[in-house]
């Protein structure tokens, strides 16, 4: 799908944080909107020419983050998912014309524990629970989603306990829809399943965008 993509059954937090060597705890800032990030290009340019302050906040991935998270256990079935309706919404995307250079998604979830088909237990074979990603555009704009694989994230076949799936989308990967996103646009995840008898949980999800400051 184009993507970075990663499951484990540990229960992690959507922005992460980590420990320095000297077990201080450090956190990752990030501009909290356009206004922020002119304020640092301007205190650098006294120093440095425009051009190199910019490529500077760039390599040191200075943009804007979006987080937008929910945790509310909710169960799909085959008739539930008729209508495609998301679990999760992100906030419509700040930026300029095409900002997005990040795209980290996490999503908490299982199946109805159970199958079956015993020979496909624990892989993600024949599974028929699974997430794909919506776009949301406001009138009048193309769809970029025509002849995409939208797909997310397959839940493990017959696991009772929730699994992280974490998807990561960069810019750099050159991913259509990806690259056409614009300010305004919204992404959202929407759970599936198909058959009697599958049943999609959610119990949280988080998206988080990351954009370009306009400067």
């Amino acid at each position: 799908m184009g993507s970075s993509y990663s499951t484990t059954s540990e229960d992690v937090n959507p922005v992460q944080k980590g420990a320095s060597p000297s077990g201080e705890e450090y956190r990752t800032y990030y501009p909290r909107n356009s206004e922020d990030a002119v304020e640092s290009f301007n205190i650098l340019r006294q120093k440095l020419p425009s051009e190199l302050v910019l490529d500077i906040l760039d390599f040191a991935e200075y943009w804007v983050l979006s987080a937008t998270h929910r945790e509310d256990s909710m169960n799909y079935t085959e008739n539930d998912c008729c209508d495609r309706a998301p679990y999760l919404t992100s906030e419509p995307i700040q930026g300029g014309r095409f900002p997005v250079q990040e795209i980290r998604i996490n999503i908490w979830s299982h199946d109805q524990g159970w199958s079956s088909y015993r020979e496909d237990h624990g892989s993600f074979r024949n599974s028929w629970t699974w997430f794909d990603l919506a776009i949301e555009r406001p009138p009048g704009r193309d769809d970029i989603s025509k002849n995409e694989d939208l797909r997310l994230a397959t839940n493990v076949h017959a696991r009772r306990e929730a699994t992280c799936h974490r998807i990561i989308y960069q810019r750099d990967q050159k991913i259509h829809w990806m690259q056409n996103l614009q300010a305004g646009d919204r992404i959202a995840i929407v759970p599936q399943a198909r058959f009697p008898g599958w049943r999609n949980t959610v119990q949280k999800a988080s998206i988080e965008i990351y954009t370009t400051p306009v400067l």
